[in-house]
């Protein structure tokens, strides 16, 4: 999962997504004094990181900033929200049929109008898969795939994402999840049955445009524009239903706080330097984690490039 498991496109945004596209962040792009997508977090006993993840990208991503890299490597811990290298992907393949199928006797086009169908099959076509190969999914796997088509075509993959570059590296650290990938499907899976006609009929209309959409992202992830960013997000839920917001915000607002409580917990603490590693989603907004902590009394400041800066303390 989020191999990293990706949701359907309305709230791709808010869950994982500021993807990169080719070319998305080259080092050079990092100036001293430009500031980055990570935040030193600051209590009278501690100090710890927060990186804004994206979980998909290609291999010009790297290297990342100096800045990054040398906060990483004072720390001690490394939480993310699912520990990739952890998961059994037999079992997780196992659960997503289970949940993401619809039983026999029932299907897919029994519930999409036949406009949507017809929208879906055109855009297959583009990929050259029959629009029956769906026939058994439900709309948010169908969604989620149309989604993830473009941008796998592009180059992008999960295992250039800034999650797996630190797993990859976390050595002698101990590694922490937030969550796992059974919760991560789970939650998915509980996209309301009445709103999956009109979402993905979004998503295949969207999709058109997804490297293009993404790249805007990407260069605001890229000059640490977090504010930004987060206008960018909102922007794109303007036309969604009650139940898709409602939805939206179970999936990013409501997954905020035991994200934020691990991360008071580093800092009530002087035993553990924490660098935690989260969709950039989840950083930003009023009820983001940047937000959380300073409402609770935390010092927080956005971390600047400096090359060839020694670590951080």
């Amino acid at each position: 999962m989020r191999s990293r498991l990706r949701i359907p496109c309305f709230v791709l945004a808010v869950l994982v997504a500021f993807i990169p596209t080719s070319g998305f962040a080259q080092s050079t792009a990092y100036k001293p004094g430009a500031p980055v997508f990570m935040w030193k977090v600051s209590s009278k006993t501690n100090s710890a990181f927060l990186l804004g993840s994206v979980h998909l990208g290609d291999k010009s991503l790297y290297p990342l900033p100096s800045v990054i890299e040398d906060a990483f490597a004072v720390s001690s811990v490394l939480i993310v929200e699912v520990d990739t290298t952890k998961v059994d992907r037999e079992q997780m393949k196992q659960i997503m049929l289970s949940l993401g199928n619809y039983p026999e006797g029932d299907g897919l086009f029994k519930h999409i109008s036949p406009e949507t169908r017809a929208k879906l099959e055109t855009f297959l076509g583009g990929y050259d898969i029959p629009v029956e190969a769906f026939a058994q999914y439900r709309p948010w796997m169908v969604g989620l795939t149309v989604t993830m088509l473009p941008l796998m075509k592009a180059g992008l993959n999960p295992g250039d994402g800034v999650d797996m570059y630190f797993l990859g590296r976390a050595g002698n650290k101990h590694v922490e999840q937030l969550e796992d990938a059974e919760q991560q499907i789970r939650l998915l899976a509980q996209f309301p049955e009445t709103a999956s006609d009109s979402n993905l009929s979004r998503c295949i209309t969207q999709a058109a445009s997804t490297n293009e959409r993404y790249a805007s992202i990407a260069s605001l992830w890229s000059q640490g524009a977090a504010d930004k960013l987060d206008k960018l997000m909102e922007s794109w839920s303007v036309d969604e239903g009650k139940e898709e917001k409602a939805f939206s915000h179970r999936i990013r607002e409501e997954r905020n706080p035991p994200m934020t409580g691990r991360l008071e917990k580093c800092l009530q603490s002087s035993l553990e330097k924490c660098f935690m590693v989260v969709g950039a989603a989840h950083v930003v907004g009023s009820e983001g984690i940047l937000k959380q902590l300073q409402a609770h009394g935390y010092h927080v400041e956005q971390a600047t490039e400096v090359l060839g800066a020694a670590a951080p303390k």
